[in-house]
């Protein structure tokens, strides 16, 4: 078996461990929230990778040492395919057609076989090259007979009268051969072709074939019609203008002058193109039988079935059988329901995962690395199966694929299982186990290992009966109309809503939201979404440092230097840092290569040395900026503001962070638990907290504090929902409230839901995750 083999890993707060990760086979990095799994799966493999490919390609391009991993690999890496954790800041108004490359699909059918309206007559026409017409001709049986007729944008007498001085004598009119040089023009007629040639298809033909379609050229653009004696007529362009009036076609995939292209201006659909993004003629145009609006207005399944029983010619077929190939995984995956033309906003986390997905399972590719962090984010259990099939497949087809993950179900289904730890930040990043399936399993001497096999269990939450009897109890349940759908919730317990990907459960929780706030209730709502300022340090993007300050720019030490808030900023001139300008770092570039280092004025912490120098109780400030958030108690722990976000942080197990470590720094989990606690620390007072894929980045021993804080919320009557996939978060909550396609098909206690559940294999599912906690 071939090994990625590294070593002295260094990475972030990786401890300098060697390792060997297996090729060809389904590798699985985890561990708790901050052990370097990202750092290790991203920022060492997949970096090495990404600057190893920059070489290959463009040697003379500018390389980036700042970027450079801190490891030393004694073995080749092959390509290298990655995604970060969480969901891409992907441009909101894009579509999946566009995601997907259907748009440009269409884009090249529609140039190449569409049938262009005319703006003037509102007839369709196909416009074809010289080249397919040859072709076209070729194909044609010996013998056969047929009329070469023009069509006339001009048809008067003086007109004609004109054509036939030329020597163009003979026409058909009313379906009528008549020579003009015998005859007087007809006063009146519906219709009138110039009979250019009466042809056969013969042996030296086609030389006089093309001679017409030149002559065709000069009397009205190459408009074209070959009417066989069978009845049987074809229509050929050989430019584009309409061969019924000769208006100017529009055959071009061109964005809409109205929104250029955009589709929507604030979320809503531009009036003009109706969101598709495509000029109004076009979308009115037709591509094999259907418009060009229909066709974005197609479902994936229905794309797919239209766009496979189409005969496609050679020099686009590897083209439209990759989209196929493609099309088949989203069908695979469940995706069939969406539509072309529907926008990212309109999609829930666990729809833009998938598709994320299908952009690189949708290129078929052997003796590829595939890093995925996290890719189970807002997936239902049956999706995360279907995602371990498509990652066997991979390896089947002779790939590597190394997945960052949490979830127990996919650790149980790896190959090989890296575990990091024990814990997070500077106590984390330690190589703690790494082997096969079934000899990490042997021993229950790790976190991963004790935990999978019941060893450990996450503690301290009621049972299901106990939980239904507490409520029962206190006759909680309250009612919310949404629409016309109602909700029933269980005040001051965890609600959860539950639903496959896809079921429309993210558009019930943002419309429960709406209607809470509209009744004047006091709400929290925590999204996933990526964390602002993330080039900030903790100290700041927590509001430590603006309780801090208040307290330093009084001491007698910061009034002596004349010091004012300003020189406290991270944001003003007065406050940076002269050497970096607030950075932390400073920048050596030149032609080739580009080196950031740490500023050796403020050592990274940002601020101007007068502040840093300040002391405190015995400890310089730039000191102070090399703590622990837990390490801030026993100094400041007698300032409430100060004591309250510790506390907070400490609830949600991140008091190991240092006070001056870069967000940038931080794993998933850590900027989701984070993000939390600004939220909630924004908002002084509220008595529902919603929360989006709270356990995003979470192993199971995180999610132990996570349970802990929401029962300390609970005793505080505040109700909290919680929107999740995950079945872990199952045995969190209180009460389910169960989402199929936008409706309500259960609301009550966990254990009525599992008793009123059909599906066996879903119940065998729900108890392996039941095995994680002491119920």
């Amino acid at each position: 078996m071939q090994y990625l083999e590294l070593r002295e890993v260094y990475t972030h707060n990786l401890k300098g461990f060697n390792l060997r990760v297996p090729l060809n086979s389904l590798v699985v990095i985890t561990g708790p929230s901050g052990s370097g799994k990202s750092s290790l799966a991203i920022n060492t493999i997949a970096e090495e990778g990404k600057n190893r490919l920059f070489q290959i390609l463009n040697y003379s391009q500018q390389s980036d040492f700042s970027t450079v991993s801190k490891a030393k690999f004694l073995s080749p890496i092959p390509p290298v395919i990655a995604i970060t954790q969480g969901v891409k800041n992907w441009h909101p108004y894009k579509t999946v057609g566009e995601f997907l490359s259907l748009y440009q699909t269409l884009g090249l059918l529609f140039e190449e076989y569409g049938e262009y309206k005319c703006p003037e007559c509102g007839e369709f026409n196909k416009v074809s090259s010289l080249s397919k017409i040859i072709k076209w001709f070729q194909s044609v049986r010996e013998g056969e007979k047929f009329y070469f007729l023009l069509p006339l944008s001009e048809t008067s007498p003086k007109a004609l009268e004109f054509l036939v001085s030329q020597g163009y004598v003979k026409y058909i009119v009313d379906d009528k051969e008549i020579d003009l040089s015998e005859r007087r023009i007809p006063a009146k007629f519906d219709k009138i072709y110039l009979l250019l040639d009466k042809m056969i298809k013969e042996k030296g033909s086609l030389e006089r074939f093309v001679e017409n379609l030149r002559i065709s050229l000069g009397l009205n653009q190459g408009r074209v019609i070959l009417k066989f004696l069978n009845g049987k007529e074809y229509f050929f362009n050989l430019k584009s203008v309409c061969l019924k009036c000769g208006t100017q076609l529009l055959t071009e995939w061109i964005k809409c002058k109205s929104c250029k292209g955009h589709g929507y201006r604030g979320k809503e659909a531009c009036k003009e193109c109706k969101g598709l993004k495509i000029e109004s003629l076009i979308l009115k145009s037709k591509l094999f039988e259907n418009t060009v609006e229909e066709w974005l207005n197609m479902s994936i399944k229905k794309f797919y079935d239209n766009l496979k029983g189409l005969e496609i010619p050679e020099n686009l077929k590897s083209w439209v059988d990759s989209i196929l190939f493609k099309l088949e995984k989203a069908l695979f995956l469940e995706m069939d329901y969406l539509k072309l033309s529907t926008p990212v906003f309109n999609l829930s986390i666990g729809e833009r995962k998938l598709l994320e997905i299908l952009l690189i399972f949708g290129v078929n590719l052997n003796k590829v690395l595939y890093i995925l962090d996290e890719p189970t984010l807002g997936l239902d259990i049956g999706k995360k199966k279907k995602l371990l099939i498509l990652l066997k497949e991979l390896i089947n087809n002779g790939n590597s694929v190394v997945l960052v993950e949490h979830d127990p179900y996919i650790i149980q289904n790896a190959d090989y299982i890296i575990e990091l730890g024990r814990e997070g930040g500077e106590k984390g990043g330690y190589l703690i186990k790494a082997d096969f399936k079934e000899r990490f399993f042997d021993n229950s001497d790790s976190l991963v290992s004790e935990y999978l096999k019941g060893k450990r269990k996450i503690r301290g939450l009621f049972s299901f009966r106990e939980k239904e009897n507490f409520f029962q109890e206190k006759e909680d349940i309250i009612e919310i109309l949404l629409d016309i759908e109602k909700i029933k919730l269980l005040k001051g317990g965890v609600n959860l809503i539950y639903g496959k990907t896809g079921s429309k459960k993210t558009e019930i929780f943002n419309k429960l939201y709406e209607v809470l706030e509209k009744k004047e209730n006091k709400v929290l709502k925590v999204e996933t979404r990526y964390l602002e300022r993330k080039n900030d340090l903790i100290i700041s993007y927590t509001g430590i440092w603006d309780d801090l300050r208040e307290i330093l720019v009084k001491l007698p030490s910061a009034r002596v230097k004349g010091l004012t808030k300003r020189n406290f900023s991270f944001y003003t001139k007065e406050g940076v840092c002269p050497a970096c300008k607030g950075k932390g770092k400073k920048i050596l570039e030149t032609e080739n290569f580009k080196l950031s280092y740490l500023c050796e004025e403020c050592l990274g912490k940002r601020l101007n040395p007068e502040v840093l120098s300040l002391s405190y109780k015995g400890f310089k400030i730039s000191e102070i900026f090399d703590f622990t958030i837990n390490e801030l108690l026993p100094i400041f722990g007698n300032i409430s503001k100060i004591k309250d976000k510790v506390l907070l942080l400490k609830d949600l197990n991140l008091s190991y962070l240092k006070l001056g470590q870069e967000l940038q720094e931080l794993s998933g989990g850590e900027k989701n638990r984070l993000f939390i606690a600004r939220k909630f620390l924004e908002e002084t007072e509220f008595n529902y907290l919603l929360l989006e894929f709270p356990l995003q980045g979470l192993f199971l021993e995180d999610i132990k504090h996570l349970a802990n804080w929401l029962n300390f919320l609970k005793r505080k009557n505040i109700t909290i929902i919680v929107l999740e996939t995950n079945l872990l978060a199952f045995f969190l909550s209180d009460w389910l409230i169960e989402i199929e396609k936008g409706k309500v098909k259960f609301a009550g206690f966990s254990r009525e839901w599992i008793e009123n559940f059909k599906n066996k294999n879903f119940k065998n599912e729900k108890l392996f995750y039941q095995e994680f906690f002491d119920l």
